[in-house]
């Protein structure tokens, strides 16, 4: 069976937002609870803390650790030029379900 990626959760069978499929790719690994995730539904769309990428503001939930953090940023402004939502859409240079797949595997990777 081939493992599932953060992006097969994004606005799939069960509707969740960016922030969600992050949360729910690594719902096991983190201890994740079901209430946390349905929690993230209001990180979706830009809502996340300063205009966010949802992704984003729940990978770095995730990585807790300053130094990861780091990496994030420079990886996700390198990749879709900017943390936040609409400055992400405005640029055109990531889709939103490249932006899911690629907190997951920067949060993936942070596991080193």
């Amino acid at each position: 069976m081939t493992q599932k990626k953060a992006s097969d959760y994004f606005h799939k069978e069960d509707d969740y937002n960016c922030a969600q499929a992050i949360l729910k790719n690594f719902q096991s690994e983190y201890s994740i609870s079901q209430e946390m995730i349905d929690s993230y539904s209001a990180y979706g769309g830009g809502r996340a803390e300063n205009g966010q990428c949802g992704a984003f503001y729940a990978a770095k939930n995730l990585l807790n650790n300053p130094n990861k953090i780091e990496l994030l940023n420079k990886e996700f402004l390198k990749k879709a030029g900017s943390l936040k939502c609409k400055g992400i859409l405005k640029l055109k240079k990531l889709p939103c379900v490249d932006c899911v797949d690629l907190a997951a595997k920067i949060v993936d990777g942070s596991k080193q």
